[in-house]
């Protein structure tokens, strides 16, 4: 299975600078666009998300940075939003569980983690999408093993079905392989090292977050790489997550959230003094612990801000895989399962 098509990137290159023309034109505003926008702040004024505080979750890490950045930038402020940073436990069950007991409003998440359990019936919707790939597959740096191969033991945290699993089919199905051609063990993210050390598995997918101190140490080694591999390095891996009910009864406050934390991400990708500056807030906010100079290691490694278009297409070929790997149901119409996962909004 190849990259994302060049044309798509082409086109929406495109189209983006046919907007930048567009907004060079000078003269009056256009009094059908004013009363347009006029009416959309009347809408939000009528929604019930306008008279109260929105809660947003943020557990810490990196993958979520676009969310506390467009709190301390002043980005949900210029929407007029009243926000607040909600910690739901860390986790991607924990914050799914939140979302779907309302008790907090929108999250960002991994594609991998979310799409079963919305599939499953968790009312969730994805808006936008905020950067590429976090997590990739390990081995030892003085391992003889470069590559997938029939037999192997495959560590995995998160559970069986979780997310880090999920991208592990997805490596193995895109070199040839079924999931029956491994064997797959789940082990506490913290332990992931020891076990590769002891023995107890061959290769290891986990959070570059956690790992790429290892990488750089020369500890370990990357086989697969959600980032740097050809076939998944154009993919949108986490994405802005909205309860679909609040967005129901909020369509234009979660068209504001949205692009609030849609321009933080462009923000932090911008340059690397926009990503030291948003690591230098993270860290003095205790958001995530180390060193700046780690922190920045991360963030240039993923592409942040992904066009709608880029997003949509990630969307199409995870369901594909994902139907023929068996993690959600061959029997469901993916036309169907993308309108009820998708929800874009007007905001690039």
């Amino acid at each position: 299975m190849k990259s994302l098509p060049a044309f798509i990137l082409t086109a929406t290159l495109a189209l983006s600078i046919a907007a930048c023309g567009n907004n060079r034109k000078t003269g009056p505003a256009s009094p059908a666009r004013t009363d347009a926008a006029a009416d959309k702040e009347t809408a939000y004024k009528a929604e019930p998300a306008s008279q109260r505080v929105i809660h947003i979750a943020y557990d810490g890490g990196l993958c979520q940075a676009a969310i506390p950045i467009a709190q301390h930038k002043g980005f949900f402020e210029a929407e007029g939003l009243k926000t607040e940073l909600t910690k739901t436990g860390g986790t991607q069950d924990n914050t799914r569980d939140a979302l779907a007991g309302g008790k907090i409003d929108t999250a960002a998440g991994m594609i991998a983690g979310w799409l079963k359990p919305i599939t499953n019936g968790i009312d969730l919707r994805f808006t936008v999408g905020l950067h590429t790939g976090c997590a990739s597959a390990f081995v030892l740096a003085k391992s003889d093993i470069t590559k997938f191969e029939k037999g192997q033991t495959i560590a995995i945290n998160g559970g069986i079905g979780g997310v880090y699993h999920n991208i592990g089919y997805r490596f193995i199905a895109h070199d040839g392989f079924v999931p029956e051609d491994f064997t797959w063990k789940d082990f506490p993210a913290d332990q992931t090292l020891l076990v590769l050390q002891n023995g107890n598995a061959d290769a290891a997918v986990f959070a570059d977050q956690l790992a790429e101190k290892w990488v750089q140490d020369g500890t370990l080694r990357r086989i697969r790489s959600l980032h740097e591999d050809e076939d998944f390095q154009n993919e949108a891996c986490c994405v802005l997550g909205i309860a679909g009910p609040f967005l129901d009864e909020n369509p234009v406050a979660s068209e504001k959230i949205s692009r609030a934390i849609y321009k933080a991400a462009l923000w932090i990708g911008e340059n690397n003094a926009n990503k030291d500056e948003a690591a230098q807030i993270l860290l003095d906010n205790s958001y995530i612990s180390g060193t700046k100079e780690y922190a920045l290691s991360l963030m240039k490694l993923f592409r942040w801000g992904l066009p709608s278009g880029l997003t949509e297409a990630t969307l199409d070929l995870s369901v594909t895989d994902y139907q023929k790997l068996g993690v959600i149901s061959s029997t469901l119409d993916p036309a169907k399962v993308k309108k009820q996962i998708w929800a874009p909004l007007d905001i690039e």
